[in-house]
């Protein structure tokens, strides 16, 4: 399962932990950033996250765990922790601009609900039995 957040989305995993001690929790997925221009992606990174002790994560995925129970051992809120300034985001475009896009409009033409398959198939029908009866 891949994980999207935006850039300023909180989040948060609880785990039921069965001991304390160093532990490893990857998350796969990216951090998503709408600009003027598109939607952009970066893949995240232990920093963009705090550990189970609240402290941010630097470096690596592996965190101590303090104690053996059910806690929230990831967690990020409206778009911190922010990245330190040695550690830097890999953004790549993955769409573009939302747009909209125009519908034409045929003025005068009417629409008719009826398919056109039944519409053969009647006129067929009707001049079958024009010529039987005509």
């Amino acid at each position: 399962m891949t994980l999207v957040l935006d850039e300023d989305e909180s989040f948060s995993m609880q785990a039921y932990m069965t001991s304390p001690g160093y532990k490893s929790v990857v998350l796969r997925g990216v951090l998503t950033e709408q600009r003027a221009d598109g939607v952009y992606a970066a893949p995240l990174i232990p920093a963009l996250f705090y550990g189970a002790n609240g402290s941010q994560l630097v470096g690596s995925w592996r965190q101590y765990i303090p104690a053996a129970g059910a806690q929230t051992i990831l967690s990020r809120s409206g778009g911190l922790p922010a990245l330190p300034p040695d550690e830097e985001l890999f953004w790549r475009r993955v769409s573009g601009p939302q747009q909209v896009q125009p519908q034409p409009v045929v003025r005068g033409a009417a629409v008719s609900p009826i398919p056109a398959i039944a519409v053969v198939v009647g006129a067929g029908l009707l001049l079958w039995w024009l010529t039987k009866n005509g």
